[in-house]
């Protein structure tokens, strides 16, 4: 889920599916739109649950073999 960011204005988060600060609008979104939502400016991945864990390694990986 990529949600904008509460109080920052033209700031996104990414959410895994489940978390709970994903409730309540945003938008879906697979894998890859995920990764390429967190590569835009003032986005950040949320620490609450796996999108960090999980997508901020893809990114890493991505940025190295670009």
């Amino acid at each position: 889920m990529v949600r904008p960011a509460p109080g920052r204005r033209g700031r996104t988060v990414v959410h895994d599916a489940m978390c709970r600060h994903a409730a309540g609008g945003g938008t879906e979104v697979g894998t890859l739109e995920a990764v390429n939502a967190l590569m835009r400016d003032g986005a950040r991945a949320c620490t609450d649950c796996d999108a960090s864990a999980v997508l901020i390694p893809a990114l890493e990986l991505g940025q190295e073999h670009g």
